[in-house]
């Protein structure tokens, strides 16, 4: 075999076939790392190939409860966590699912795997976001639903400097404001915790035009690997930006106002 997606296809194929599941969960250090090396394969293989071969390891470490949920917490760590090093939802998914159905593991650590499916299930790239309730800086309660426009949805902490810098960027961003003016976009930008005075003090600065409030319930909707969290909806309410840089959507409103 020459190609690297061949070369991939095999490696992660037959990655744990030697593996004798009674010795290797007694070394964890070694499986967290093994874990690791047969994850990396991944982005480099056939997508059929990845999860044909997650499924195989399910089937075995699913006979003993104890190394599933070892198993599903390696996954989440190497794929799903905030300093997970390949994200993605997609090879995450079955560990999650698995874990979250097996009955004879603890019940909360079953609902820490079922909710990571449920916000995966409903913010993933190319799904239509759910109604998001929040609080308005006034202490009132609203429904961000979607509309017929682009939405960037934001999440940020008032008291990061990486967050207040990039509320200043689209601010002034002339692109940005130029999608906001023709009513081609409108910005969402949510504190992600309970309404308190700095969060409050912090909201009230952005701009009026934009959609603001506190989120105390965004961890049940959102991954927040990055300061700031940017979620880009297209006019159809579906997710097409998610965990990149906030720069990444300005490059975005460039192209879209250039196209207007």
């Amino acid at each position: 075999m020459t190609m690297l997606r061949e070369r991939c296809n095999f490696i992660v194929y037959h990655f744990w076939e030697r593996a004798d599941f009674k010795k290797v969960f007694e070394r964890p250090e070694g499986l967290n790392a093994a874990f690791g090396d047969w994850i990396s394969f991944m982005p480099y293989c056939a997508a059929d190939t990845a999860h044909l071969s997650i499924k195989n390891l399910l089937k075995d470490v699913s006979k003993d409860s104890k190394k599933l949920l070892r198993t599903a917490q390696m996954a989440e760590n190497w794929t799903y966590s905030d300093t997970a090093e390949i994200v993605s939802d997609e090879l995450y998914m079955p560990f999650a699912a698995a874990a979250a159905t097996n009955k004879k593991i603890p019940a909360q650590e079953r609902e820490h795997f079922a909710r990571h499916l449920r916000r995966i299930n409903s913010t993933s790239l190319g799904q239509v976001m759910p109604a998001l309730p929040y609080t308005a800086a006034d202490g009132s309660r609203h429904t961000l639903e979607a509309d017929t426009v682009s939405t960037m949805v934001v999440l940020a902490d008032p008291e990061d400097m990486q967050s207040s810098t990039a509320a200043i960027r689209f601010s002034i961003d002339p692109a940005t404001r130029t999608l906001m003016e023709n009513g081609a976009l409108r910005i969402a930008w949510f504190y992600p915790g309970e309404l308190t005075d700095t969060a409050s003090e912090a909201l009230v600065k952005l701009p009026d035009s934009w959609i603001k409030g506190a989120m105390p319930d965004a961890g049940e909707y959102f991954t927040q690997r990055l300061s700031p969290a940017v979620y880009l909806l297209d006019e159809h309410g579906r997710i097409v930006l998610k965990d990149r840089p906030y720069v990444t959507a300005l490059q975005v409103f460039n192209v879209m106002a250039s196209q207007q």
